[in-house]
Order: C-alpha cells, then sequence, then structure tokens
C-alpha cells in the first residue's frame, strides 16, 4: 500500500510538471525568423517603436526600395497642388535610357503623371521612375537634392541617395530602420492605396503599345491586413522588402534587407508581422480623472486653477500588460499668477512592473490672471454697481 501511495505521489508530481512546463513553452513569445536577412526591423507606425529587429542601423544598398522616397516627394507636391495625377509628362533622352524594369518609354512621348506613378507603384518602373522626376524638379539630380533634404528632415541618418531608381551605387545607401521612417511618412498620404493593392493592370491600355504592370509584392493576394508597399532586387542589395499592415488600430512596417531569394523575403515579412500582430497591441493609457485637482494660484483673479492632462501618448505594450499601467503624479503645491492655459503644472509617469514606458503632463485648464490694482479698482467698480 505504502509503495502504491509513494508511486501515486511520484506519478501525480511528474504530471504536474509535465503540464506546467507545457504550460509556460505554450505562454513563451515566438520571436520572427528573420535568418535570411542581412538587416531587418519590425516598427509600428504611428508611434515608430521598434519591435524586433537584426542590423536595423547598418547602411546597406536597398534596391528599388528607394523609390518609396520618390513616391513620397510626388505624394507631398500632390498635397501641396504642385503636381495632379491629370498632368501630363515628357519622357526625355534620359528617361529613356532607363534598364531594369521599364514601361519602354520612347523620347519625347507624353504620359499622364497619373500612369507614370501606377507604373512606379505597381511594377517599379525605372524609366516612369525618372520621367517623373524630372517632371516635378526639372532634372533627376535636383530631385535626388530633395530626396535627400527630406531624409535629413525625417531623421534618416543612415540614408543618402544618388539616383532615384535605386541602381546600385557605393554611395546610396539606407538602413532598416530609417526605410520604416520614410515609409511610415508616406503611409500618411492615400494617394496610391488603391495601385498598392493591384496584382494586374497596364498603360496605354488598348494600343498597340499597351503595357501590363505585373505587383511584385505577393503578400497583396496573402496576408490578412497588408496595405502595401514595396520590393526591390539588385545584385548588391539582393531581394528586399518593406511591406506595411493593418489590424484594428495598429500598422506594422516590416524591413527585410539583403535575401538570397524572392521568397526569402516574403517569408521574413510575414514572420515579422505575424509577430507583431500576436504579440503586441496599441495601447491608450487613461490616467486617473480624479487626480486632476484645482492647484492654489497666488496673487491671482482666482484662488486656483483647473488642471487636465496633455500629451498623453498611445502606446504600443506586449498584450495582456495594459492592465498593469501604473500611474504617478507630481505637480506643483501652488503657482504664481498669471497662470496660461496650457502651461506645465505636473508631470504624469507611466510604468509597467517599474518600468517607464511614457510621460504626460497635467496643464492649466485656463488662463488666471494676475490681481493688480486696475484689476481690484475694476472689481470694487462692479461690486458698487451691482446693488
Amino acid at each position: 500500500m505504502k509503495v502504491l501511495k509513494t508511486v501515486s505521489v511520484i506519478l501525480t508530481a511528474f504530471l504536474a510538471v509535465f503540464f506546467l512546463s507545457g504550460s509556460a513553452s505554450a505562454e513563451k513569445t515566438v520571436r520572427a525568423d528573420i535568418s535570411s536577412a542581412k538587416a531587418a526591423v519590425l516598427v509600428e507606425s504611428s508611434t515608430g517603436k521598434a519591435l524586433c529587429g537584426l542590423n536595423e542601423n547598418s547602411r546597406m544598398p536597398i534596391a528599388s526600395v528607394t523609390k518609396i522616397m520618390t513616391l513620397l516627394i510626388a505624394a507631398e507636391n500632390i498635397e501641396d497642388r504642385k503636381l495632379s495625377f491629370s498632368d501630363t509628362a515628357v519622357c526625355s533622352a534620359h528617361a529613356n535610357s532607363m534598364d531594369g524594369s521599364v514601361i519602354w518609354l520612347e523620347t519625347g512621348e507624353e504620359m499622364a503623371v497619373g500612369d507614370l506613378i501606377k507604373s512606379i507603384v505597381i511594377a517599379s518602373a525605372n524609366d516612369a521612375c525618372v520621367m517623373l522626376a524630372e517632371h516635378i524638379a526639372g532634372t533627376e539630380e535636383k530631385f535626388v537634392a530633395m530626396m535627400n533634404k527630406k531624409a535629413s528632415e525625417l531623421g534618416m541618418t543612415n540614408t543618402h541617395f544618388v539616383n532615384c531608381v535605386g541602381y546600385d551605387d557605393e554611395n546610396h545607401y539606407s538602413s532598416a530602420r530609417d526605410i520604416a521612417v520614410m515609409a511610415a511618412e508616406l503611409r500618411k498620404y492615400n494617394y496610391y492605396d488603391e495601385f498598392l493593392m493591384t496584382r494586374l493592370d497596364s498603360v496605354r491600355t488598348g494600343t498597340s503599345r499597351e503595357t501590363q504592370l505585373l505587383n511584385t509584392n505577393k503578400l497583396i493576394t496573402s496576408y490578412n491586413g497588408i496595405t502595401g508597399l514595396k520590393t526591390g532586387t539588385t545584385d548588391a542589395a539582393g531581394c528586399c522588402f518593406c511591406g506595411t499592415a493593418k489590424r484594428g488600430n495598429m500598422e506594422l512596417t516590416a524591413v527585410v534587407l539583403g535575401c538570397a531569394t524572392d521568397e526569402d523575403r516574403f517569408t521574413a515579412a510575414r514572420s515579422l508581422l505575424d509577430y507583431g500582430f500576436d504579440n503586441f497591441e496599441r495601447v491608450t493609457p487613461r490616467p486617473e480623472i480624479s487626480e486632476l485637482t484645482e492647484i492654489p494660484v497666488e496673487g491671482g483673479v482666482k484662488s486656483g486653477v483647473d488642471t487636465r492632462f496633455s500629451e498623453i501618448p498611445e502606446m504600443i505594450l506586449e498584450k495582456g500588460t495594459g492592465s498593469r499601467v501604473k500611474f504617478h503624479y507630481s505637480r506643483a503645491s501652488s503657482i504664481s499668477a498669471p497662470v496660461s492655459k496650457g502651461q506645465v503644472l505636473g508631470y504624469v509617469t507611466m510604468t509597467v512592473d517599474d518600468e517607464v514606458i511614457g510621460n504626460g503632463k497635467i496643464v492649466a485648464a485656463e488662463n488666471v490672471e494676475a490681481l493688480d490694482f486696475m484689476k481690484c479698482l475694476e472689481y470694487i467698480v462692479k461690486a458698487l454697481f451691482s446693488f
């Protein structure tokens, strides 16, 4: 009997360990498989938070992923009404000389800007890209200067462009992180949304020179929530891809550079996106309204000033941690008049498991003027005439 009891206890303990270890294993986060890439990054687009990366700041050739910046410059010109899809551009000898992926533009040929953009977005047409750049800036060189200026404005410190197409050049490079930055900036505009999700189209439709456009982004037909964006392939860059996808209120940007094969880049990008959507969520912290107490004002027309929260940032947190966000408040014990609406009077610090994840501000909800001689006189006069 004792032996049976002993065996029973041992067996129960064994099973408990087995199931507990199995449960722990199941809950363990599975990270993205980006082993096929030389560099990669996964970024949440609205906050810019990097969720996963490999050599993400390394300077590398990026092939036609370059065209994200070309399209961004064009989008800004459309936004500023300096460019329209209905504008007509003329092909130069320089644009005609482009090789690789092209739509066989002829010197002197006219084409609508909308068709040029469609050819760039869907088929990565190099001749259309240069033709558009020349239409916007006069020359490709001037357009490239615009690209580099924009890269600097966006803080892309590991990026330099030599051409608008993405041809290999030792001075033409970017990083996975910088690409994610310019992709997020481009996704602020919706001018290209239809083209980004189009698998097959054409230009010069119905003519003897009709040219088919085939989208090389294979995820547009197979990945839930995909919104774009751009492939690129050259001998030096290998197979590259910047993919964007949105589910619910969260949009992710996955960048993979230097893959050996076409399939590798999409597999790596899919793994990155899956990792992001499976393990993270976008959260808007809600500090306690009860903490918005009135702050005493010295020498003011009012004895206190009401407060409100300001600049509480949206955050990307691991799923399940949102309920563990704690708020820590610090505020002025008093303030001297005058007080301006929006004036910072305190801070709210947010933590998860004692780690600071963000900060917000406590600000004045109203103006409070200083109580000077003229204000005193005004109140006395009003009081006398109120009887």
